[in-house]
């Protein structure tokens, strides 16, 4: 079996390859030349030998007998080597828009970012003073938590400890945990809501029910019919609708839910209100911890950041603890540790003011645009980082079509409303838009409506 000394390929690693590729079943427990004898033949050193035996040996392509040397292994029942990778079907990738109206995403500012990056490098300086035994708590880093009780109680008036807080990957990752530490039952989701609600609700055991949501929030007499174990619900900005659940509903699906049902508070872009103070969130107001509270840091700095945070009414923490014990942390410590020190230098305030004044411009000349047209009638709630729209009169295909062909993108609302009365509802997100890229985007939606209105 000739060597190529001129290869760049180790000696030992060619010889390994050939005799593992030269195997044949007759060889079976065969015995494999001396060391001394293949180096001889071969005329490389007997450690070059010794390196490549042992490969084999490693594999269990060989095998040793004390004082009598090594043998091929008998691999007639092994599965027989493909001959060719078989081809991995390969996701298809959404076309990219020049003016792409979709939700969750959000502008990166500049000097946000840079505050970040700061945090980020002091993290990696605290890190590495830390011992490297250290785990951080499953239920997030203390000191994040401390942050979190101080900016919820300032911003949202919600009342926790930094016991009840979990940090979590995200709002969802929060509601799958509620999901599966409480008992199996009805949970009541407005519609139209966030898509994909109940089949997450149905891995955990739970069937999910709709409630339907009206002109102030969610359906009080439909809660009361339905009569859900659990409520999910966006109270402070229905989404995607945008609607705010007014204060005497909110008192009232609280008294409903007294201490035998659970609500949960998705408060997923409360920050945004641009006509008015934000509304305090329906967790502050209860008076008999029938709320939990879900958060996320996502839309205020990067989606990819995916960290959020639930808070526990205090009488399921000691069951959170009970079937959580045993789990690590869901967000990486090191960008806990970051957010940390966002907070503690005010910079994630800071970002706050700076992007809810940049989403008030854009949602002002969204809706100063959208009003020059009779076509599109806005759902405009003066919050959010997103608009419900209806188009009447126009198909969706035709109309979906014809916007592509403009470089434009906008989202159906088909998948959020079971049995939605038409199908002229889309939703509009901005945030991910400079403002002159929404100015434009804008202008072609609305040319694109009145060319097909005729």
């Amino acid at each position: 079996m000739p060597l190529n000394r001129q290869s760049t390929t180790p000696l030992y690693i060619q010889l390994y390859q050939q005799m593992r590729d030269d195997y044949d079943a007759t060889q079976a427990n065969h015995q494999l030349w001396s060391i001394r004898k293949m180096a001889q033949n071969l005329g490389v050193s007997k450690t070059t030998v010794e390196q490549a035996y042992d490969q084999l040996l490693a594999e269990g392509y060989v095998y040793t007998v004390p004082g009598s040397g090594y043998f091929y292994r008998d691999r007639t029942h092994w599965p027989a080597a493909k001959q060719a990778l078989e081809t991995v079907p390969q996701p298809t990738k959404p076309r990219a828009f020049t003016y792409d109206f979709r939700y969750g995403v959000t502008q990166l500012l500049s000097p946000s970012w840079n505050a970040w990056k700061r945090a980020v490098r002091l993290a990696l300086r605290q890190t590495e003073q830390q011992p490297t035994a250290v785990y951080p708590d499953a239920q997030g880093l203390p000191a994040l938590r401390e942050n979190l009780v101080r900016f919820l109680k300032t911003t949202r008036g919600v009342r926790c400890t930094a016991d009840q807080i979990v940090i979590t990957s995200g709002a969802k990752a929060g509601l799958s945990i509620l999901l599966s530490i409480l008992p199996r039952g009805t949970v009541g989701i407005e519609n139209p809501g966030y898509r994909g609600l109940s089949e997450l609700a149905a891995s955990y055991g739970q069937m999910a029910v709709p409630i339907r949501v009206t002109e102030d929030g969610l359906d009080l007499t439909q809660v009361r019919e339905r009569n859900p174990q659990i409520i999910y619900t966006t109270p402070g900005h229905q989404f995607p609708l945008g609607v705010v659940l007014p204060i005497e509903k909110r008192l009232a699906l609280l008294q409903w839910a007294g201490t035998q049902h659970l609500i949960i508070e998705d408060d997923y872009d409360s920050e945004y209100r641009y006509s008015a103070h934000p509304l305090p969130a329906l967790q502050s107001l209860a008076t008999a911890n029938q709320v939990a509270y879900l958060g996320t840091f996502s839309r205020g700095i990067d989606p990819t950041l995916r960290m959020g945070y639930l808070v526990l009414p205090p009488q399921l923490v000691a069951t959170y603890h009970q079937q959580y014990q045993y789990r690590a942390e869901m967000v990486a410590g090191l960008l806990q540790q970051a957010m940390a020190n966002y907070f503690e230098d005010g910079a994630y305030y800071r970002h706050l003011s700076r992007n809810r004044a940049a989403n008030r411009q854009k949602y002002r000349v969204l809706c100063q645009q959208l009003a020059q047209t009779k076509r599109i009638r806005p759902i405009a709630t003066g919050a959010g980082v997103h608009l419900v729209v209806q188009i009447p009169g126009i198909a969706q295909a035709k109309l979906l079509e014809a916007l592509e062909q403009q470089q434009v993108r906008i989202y159906p609302l088909n998948s959020n409303w079971r049995d939605m009365p038409t199908t002229d509802y889309y939703l509009l997100g901005f945030a991910g838009l400079t403002l002159s890229e929404l100015t434009t985007g804008v202008k072609r939606l609305v040319q694109v409506c009145e060319q097909l209105a005729g």
